[in-house]
This record gives structure tokens, C-alpha cells and sequence, in this order.
């Protein structure tokens, strides 16, 4: 993971991840075919967590939000 923190106060571990969009598609599609597989059914939460944050961030790159544009410029 690019970074991993542990609290110290439980369990809970947190994994934040960079890469290209291209990858991101790619994860995107593994973590579906784990979720849809029913495999790993303690993981479901997790891969739909995955599946919405990764969704979102290729969604970013791919369609930039143009935040402000519509604002004047001030010279």
C-alpha cells in the first residue's frame, strides 16, 4: 500500500493507493469479478468501497469537474 496507518486505538487499517487511470480500470475490474464471484463474503463491504473509490477517481481524470468555470476571471 502506498500508505498504510494503523489507529492505535483498534483494528481498522486504511490503504491508499496511487497509480495511472489505465490500472485503475484494471483493479476496478478484478475487485467486480472478486465481488460478483462471492467468494470472499467478509470482503464485500470492503470491495464495495473499492469499487465506488475507484469508480470516482477514474471518473476524476477521465471528466475533470470544471469547478469555477463559470466564474470570472479577475485581471
Amino acid at each position: 500500500c502506498g500508505g498504510l496507518v494503523m489507529a492505535l486505538d483498534d483494528d481498522t487499517v486504511y490503504c491508499d493507493v496511487q497509480m495511472p487511470v489505465a490500472q485503475g480500470r484494471e483493479l476496478l475490474q478484478l475487485v467486480t469479478v472478486l465481488r460478483d464471484s462471492g467468494a470472499h463474503p467478509n470482503l464485500d463491504t470492503v470491495f464495495a468501497h473499492m469499487q465506488f473509490e475507484l469508480g470516482w477517481s477514474i471518473d476524476i481524470v477521465e471528466n475533470p469537474p470544471d469547478w469555477g468555470a463559470a466564474e470570472p476571471t479577475q485581471h
